[in-house]
């Protein structure tokens, strides 16, 4: 007689646990690797071939039934003849106690739902992972086998990057022929095709839908069709369209979106028939990507360190230089439209003398004349900037020769009235200009000019000639023709080399190309030393590399030299002047009448936004600023100035930032990419951003993208700023490898900062006797290069706060004075910088009031010398009040300091200061905060920044949150795992987290 337990039919048997070592014929089970509502996986040894695979079991509920189990096995088998590299191979079927089982090929890596829970891929790697999709299913359709469950978590990405595809023949199932409640599940159902929710037969067609929904999936992270359930879901899938792939991600290509689109047609006639069809699409779309996109390397780490992050973003003002950089980003039409009385398109000249204008002659020719008519009172120039990305827009990209066809094209989007072609004829021995005046509306030659140089006359005195020709021919007023404009030269420089070496650094500072903008400029000096606008640009790159002394004689020289400028150009050195000087309110003077007189000025709006929420602290007009700069083009079917918008989006991300809308920020630098794709600065800055919010892998994968296009992108310091993650990241390893690339940088500061950078990583891990070490090295490494610069004071900082936290008081202080008297010495006008530390230790000395007297001196000299800077003076109060035992004191002088402070330091003060008053609530919220912050500021305070840990874990544990103060003891002890023995906090934390989990 058979018992029950050999009867695979009897649906009344029990099924053993399955444990580690079970043995199930020729398979050991070693773990139990996963479980759903389709089964459990189990990770085993094949004994027979000595290889690991994976077992997945049915659950029981779906294997009480004969015709399950023989269904299961003959699709089973059918998936067992697949063999692709983009397909997991099914090894055999078999049943162990009655439980039907799969023996897979065991892939380690991740599902395709982790890879993107809560990540934007580049579209690149999405088509990629879909044209691999394609190929598996394309080789299963032809076996006449189909999936009927693609979803995220049925493909997995093994540890190459390549994407194969799980449980071929599981899903017929789950589905069976008809759509049954036991046969779906939430999850799967938002794949399904409009055939499969109705229950009809399903063929190939049905895979390439749930493939579509993968696709959109992976480029909005939403999925298309929605529902509160599951007969809303259904309704969706059968009758609405999903919102188009641009609302949820910008620079999404056209073809990717017709392509999605049919892929989830309704009818399943009118999608793609087959899975190839679909594959050869999106190849000709990456095909696009690989050869307008730079080479995907790993990007050297030897890149320029240092940066400012207070620079002035009057870096725009050379066309879009990055500096650190909103509501609606979609921008309306505002703006009543301009007249095109009087306004005139020049487009560059065609340079027939030399076809390539290697010389720039063409270019030149055009620039100058631009800048001659400028002057007029009477009439309004299209400037350069702009029919460079009108020309950009039509797909002219790049063309200094245009036809009239396309000259025509470019006036009518710039609003012109009239537009002029020029043209080079010769350039020696005389240099002869023709130029055409033609009405754009109908294209008839108004007048027409030729200028003919004499011996040894050169460029700039045939453009003064022409421009008065052009005047008269333009029937302007007759005090039009009267009025008095300098000549070309004496608004710009007398060199034509100057000038070509000026516009070609012009060209590498609209990328953020600082070192290639810098080298131009000088080679322009060596040509006219008395040019004002070299100056002042140059004014700008140090300004944007933080070094405000660096730009203070090179304004002073654009200053000296402003009589041979235009009227606009003076303004802005004027407003240099201001900013340098650090009076923000003059500076904006300045910027308001250069947009009084200059309407459409967008680099003073943008400049106006910077100082707004960068200066004043007024995000909501630094907002209208950046968007009115955005609407100067709008309603024009026209992008704008494309270097200049993407800007204001650039500005727009950090204003956000800044309020706390993180939403907001990445829509706002997403748009700015949108708009200039291959910028190395546009995904610096989402780096940045992506660093401020928590995000750590998307930020490493920005700052990274950044560096794949320009591997030497020096003036941001993406490379510093990389660095800095690995170390957050723990990936301490890497992290060092990336500051010992600067330390044999050939700047002497960049050594010098790199080794005070390699300091970071034992102080992080608690080795604080090691980070001492380290920064001693750097001292006598200092000494021989003769370098006192500010990494040379940094060090001493480090070293003070080490000393701090070891209880050597002393020490720290002598450190301490060491560090405020570099300090002095390299910028005689930083009168505050340690001050409120000095008076920090002077207070946990116990001399309160000598530190209370440090404290009146720190008022004093920030009321003499810089206001902006009084955060400073609280800051020295609250920790004065804190060691006199007055914990809420303390927390309203903190409270003040960080009123328009979101700096790591005070921040982390304020957040202990709420813990000690017992505002446990705010203390959380607080440090929370703290914690997701991957910033600069936090890796140069690396004992604070592993600390907030444990007082997280405190705050948590005094609140009754048990759970998680024992996580953030985990983690803080794990980071201190190899610390130096004695430190209480470690000692505190592992008594603390016993006692914890013993009362769990």
């Amino acid at each position: 007689m058979t018992s029950s337990n050999d009867d695979p039919n009897d649906i009344t048997r029990s099924h053993i646990q399955l444990s580690k070592d079970t043995k199930t014929g020729h398979y050991r089970i070693v773990e139990k690797i996963g479980a759903g509502g389709m089964g459990e996986v189990y990770l085993a040894e094949d004994t027979a071939l000595n290889r690991k695979v994976a077992l997945k079991f049915l659950p029981t509920h779906l294997c009480q039934d004969a015709d399950c189990r023989a269904r299961l096995k003959r699709e089973a088998q059918a998936a067992a003849k697949l063999d692709h590299p983009n397909i997991v191979s099914v090894f055999e079927v078999g049943e162990f106690q009655g439980r039907p089982f799969f023996s897979m090929q065991h892939v380690e890596g991740q599902s395709l739902k982790d890879v993107i829970a809560g990540k934007m891929l580049p579209i690149e790697r999405i088509i990629d992972i879909g044209i691999q999709i394609c190929d598996g299913l394309q080789a299963a359709h032809e076996k006449g086998i189909t999936h009927r469950d693609i979803k995220p978590s049925n493909i997995l990405i093994d540890q190459d990057g390549r994407a194969k595809i799980l449980d071929f023949g599981l899903a017929a199932i789950k589905g069976t022929e008809k759509l049954t409640k036991t046969g779906s599940t939430m999850g799967t159902l938002h794949y399904m095709s409009p055939e499969q929710t109705r229950g009809e037969e399903v063929d190939q067609r049905s895979d390439i839908f749930s493939l579509g929904v993968v696709l959109y999936e992976m480029i909005t992270g939403k999925l298309p069709f929605k529902g509160d359930h599951e007969p809303a879901i259904i309704y969706s899938i059968g009758n609405e369209d999903p919102e188009p792939l641009a609302r949820y991600k910008s620079g999404v290509p056209d073809e990717l979106q017709r392509i999605v689109s049919k892929t989830l047609a309704k009818d399943k006639t009118l999608r793609y028939q087959h899975a190839d069809e679909l594959e050869a699409d999106l190849k000709g779309i990456l095909s696009k990507y690989q050869t307008t996109s730079p080479p995907r390397v790993i990007a050297s780490r030897r890149n320029r360190l240092r940066i400012a992050v207070l620079s002035s973003i009057f870096v725009v003002i050379a066309g879009a230089l990055l500096i650190l950089k909103p509501w609606e980003i979609i921008v309306r039409p505002t703006q009543e439209a301009v007249t095109k009385e009087n306004r005139l398109a020049i487009m560059y000249f065609d340079n027939f003398a030399d076809p390539a204008d290697s010389s720039r002659m063409g270019e030149i020719a055009a620039n100058l004349l631009i800048t001659n008519l400028s002057e007029s009172q009477y009439l309004q120039v299209v400037s350069s900037q702009r029919l460079y990305d009108i020309l950009k827009h039509i797909g002219k990209e790049g063309v200094k020769r245009v036809d009239r066809s396309v000259a025509t094209q470019v006036a009518d989007k710039a609003r012109a009235r009239q537009m002029l072609l020029g043209s080079v004829l010769q350039i020696s021995p005389e240099i002869i200009l023709t130029s055409q005046i033609i009405d754009v509306t109908t294209g008839n030659v108004v007048a027409s000019q030729k200028i003919t140089g004499t011996a040894g006359e050169n460029i700039f005195a045939i453009i003064d000639r022409l421009s008065v020709e052009v005047k008269q021919d333009l029937s302007l007023p007759l005090a039009a023709i009267n009025e008095s404009t300098p000549p070309t030269a004496y608004l710009t420089t007398n060199s034509p080399e100057a000038y070509r070496y000026y516009l070609e650094g012009v060209d590498f500072q609209n990328r953020a190309y600082v070192q290639e903008a810098e080298r131009r400029f000088r080679r322009a000096l060596e040509f006219d030393s008395t040019f004002a606008m070299v100056y002042f640009r140059l004014s700008l790159l140090s300004v944007m590399k933080g070094e405000m002394d660096g730009a203070k004689p090179l304004i002073a020289k654009a200053a000296e030299y402003s009589d041979k400028i235009s009227r606009k150009e003076k303004y802005y050195i004027k407003m240099q002047e201001a900013n340098i000087a650090g009076n923000s309110t003059l500076a904006i003077e300045y910027l308001q009448k250069i947009v009084e007189r200059y309407p459409e000025e967008k680099e003073a709006f943008i400049a106006l936004g910077s100082f707004y929420y960068q200066d004043l602290s007024k995000p909501d007009e630094a907002i209208r600023c950046f968007n009115k700069a955005i609407e100067i083009d709008a309603g024009l079917d026209l992008p704008g100035n494309q270097n200049l918008d993407a800007l204001a989006y650039e500005h727009l991300a950090l204003v956000y930032d800044l309020q706390g809308d993180f939403e907001r920020s990445i829509q706002a630098i997403d748009k700015s990419i949108s708009i200039k794709p291959n910028e190395a600065s546009r995904f610096d800055t989402r780096g940045y951003v992506y660093s401020r919010n928590g995000r750590l892998d998307q930020a490493i994968a920005s700052y990274e993208r950044a560096l794949e296009i320009k591997p030497d992108f020096y003036g941001s310091g993406a490379p510093l700023k990389l660095c800095y993650l690995y170390l957050f990241k723990r990936d301490f390893a890497q992290a060092e490898n990336c500051f010992r690339e600067f330390s044999s940088n050939s700047d002497k500061e960049i050594r010098a900062h790199a080794r005070i950078c390699l300091a970071y990583i034992p102080a992080y891990q608690g080795k604080f006797n090691e980070a001492l070490r380290v920064l001693d090295d750097g001292i006598a490494a200092d000494r021989m290069e003769q370098a006192e610069g500010p990494s040379n004071a940094e060090i001493h900082l480090l070293k003070a706060l080490i000393y701090e936290q070891k209880d050597d008081l002393t020490l720290a202080m002598g450190e301490l004075e060491t560090y405020m008297e570099i300090r002095r010495k390299i910028d005689p006008a930083d009168q505050v910088s340690g001050w409120p530390m000095y008076t920090r230790l002077l207070a946990q000395n116990g001399k309160i009031e000598k530190a209370e007297q440090a404290a009146v001196t720190l008022k004093k000299i920030i009321e003499e010398k810089d206001t902006s800077r009084m955060a400073a003076y609280w800051c020295a109060l609250g920790y004065i009040e804190s060691a006199k035992g007055n914990p809420e004191a303390a927390l309203v002088d903190f409270t003040k300091a960080t009123v328009d402070v979101r700096g790591f330091a005070l921040h982390y003060m304020l957040a202990k200061a709420y813990l000690e008053t017992g505002r446990l609530g705010e203390s959380v919220s607080e440090f929370e905060k703290v914690l997701i912050r991957y910033d600069g500021e936090r890796a140069s305070l690396p004992i604070w920044a592993v600390k907030a840990y444990y007082l997280l874990g405190l705050a948590y544990e005094k609140s009754g949150w048990n759970q998680k103060a024992i996580e953030k003891y985990e983690e803080f002890l794990d980071i201190w795992k190899n610390a130096d023995p004695g430190i209480k906090e470690v000692d505190n934390a592992k008594v603390r987290l016993a006692r914890l989990k013993a009362t769990s």
